[in-house]
């Protein structure tokens, strides 16, 4: 099975994502990771950060679909209203 999206999402995407991952990124680091409390001497630390970095792209990816989605469903609402 093949995850497919339309065209019309590539440049909404790549406009929200790369702001959505700054946002995400420094709450997963700072707040729940708590990263800022390990050292960086270490193999183990930083893969971890590349753990939480990766996570951060997916649920920011998991994100800007949604939001792409909402912004569709709300264009469609409108228009049968008018």
């Amino acid at each position: 099975m093949e995850f497919r999206l339309p065209n019309t999402i590539k440049s909404f995407y790549w406009i929200l994502f790369p702001f959505i991952m700054i946002i995400m990124s420094i709450q997963n680091i700072f707040r729940n990771w708590e990263l800022q409390y390990n050292g960086f001497n270490e193999f183990e630390d930083i893969g971890t950060f590349l753990f939480v970095l990766g996570i951060s792209a997916c649920e920011s990816a998991l994100i800007v679909i949604f939001l792409w989605w909402l912004v569709r469903f709300i264009k469609k609402v409108s228009n049968n209203l008018i």
